[in-house]
């Protein structure tokens, strides 16, 4: 009797890594990439400070931190290591043909990119880094912040501009900005809920002599965060007073709150930039998170300032540092 023969091994799964500074659209761009018709089946590891935000729509089981899709896709959040997450989809690569890589707005994505490099059962990162046209220049100002902002930059394959509509005009100076900064990689305009970005990030050709920045040297961001969630409500006047207090010093602001009209509305902040969306799901709890740059971000005065205009009950606040 002949011995059967071994099975075929998998092939390395690919990879994308998506990064970029908190706000550029990343999870626009998930959401996007999730929802087209690619008839690929693609694991999302989503590693931010905020919870995953997926298209209610597409998803079809929640089960704690994985979210399964109704096209074959999963959403994982990483929530502590990330060689944890990727075994895990390992252990379940005759399930997926990509894994996608959401980082935290904050991360370096080169080193994200060496953990896929170190891994053989995982094709070489191909990192698309999103720049938010509109606040990218402002951002780069602060001596704080401009490294993490380069280290993204550089360590792109593709570059993609969003938020381009409301500085047409100076685009150019983002231009040579980012050509000063030593960035050889395409740069192209995304637009908003662009369903065809999974085709054209996958159709580009990769370019193996990028500057590849920081990849050996240790970085420590200087960012925290506070975090909050609870059964109060405020008033929509207290809530803008709050999200725009230049003395919170508060860069980013997303999530769900309930307001005492009884309305449920979305927040998100970026800058001096504040957008609110109403919503028909009503939440039984206010969840968000607030990100800023130490020192001038203080978790405890946050808290405070939020904790004066909420009515609650129960409160249940937390502080993630980086």
């Amino acid at each position: 009797m002949l011995a059967q023969p071994n099975p075929q091994p998998y092939p390395p799964l690919p990879v994308t890594i998506v990064s970029g500074y908190l706000g550029a659209g990343k999870t626009t761009l998930v959401n996007a990439i999730l929802a087209g018709d690619h008839g690929l089946r693609i694991a999302v590891l989503v590693n931010d400070f905020g919870k995953m935000a997926v298209d209610e729509a597409l998803i079809v089981n929640r089960n704690g931190d994985v979210v399964a899709l109704a096209n074959g896709c999963m959403c994982c959040q990483v929530g502590g290591d990330l060689y944890d997450a990727i075994d895990r989809i390992l252990r379940m690569r005759k399930r997926f043909d990509h894994l996608l890589i959401e980082t935290s707005g904050v991360a370096d994505p080169a080193k994200v990119a060496q953990i896929a490099v170190a891994e053989p059962d995982l094709e070489t990162a191909y990192t698309a880094v999103l720049v938010d046209a509109a606040n990218f220049l402002n951002v780069l100002k602060d001596s704080r912040l401009n490294d993490t902002l380069l280290r993204q930059v550089r360590a792109a394959d593709i570059i993609l501009l969003t938020k381009t509509g409301a500085v047409a005009t100076a685009l150019d100076d983002l231009y040579i900005t980012l050509a000063d900064a030593g960035v050889a990689a395409p740069t192209v305009m995304l637009k908003k809920d662009d369903r065809e970005a999974w085709h054209f990030l996958q159709s580009r050709e990769r370019h193996a002599n990028l500057p590849k920045a920081g990849l050996s040297r240790f970085h420590t961001l200087p960012y925290q965060s506070w975090s909050w969630t609870g059964n109060g409500a405020v008033k929509l006047d207290e809530l803008i007073a709050f999200a725009s207090d230049p003395s919170l010093h508060i860069y980013r602001l997303k999530g769900r709150i309930r307001l005492n009209d009884g309305r449920s509305i979305l927040i998100h902040k970026v800058g001096a930039d504040i957008a609110f969306e109403d919503t028909v799901e009503t939440f039984e709890n206010s969840e968000f998170v607030a990100i800023g740059v130490k020192p001038d971000f203080d978790p405890v005065r946050t808290e405070a300032a939020w904790l004066a205009i909420v009515n609650y009950t129960a409160p249940a606040a937390s502080h993630n540092l980086p």
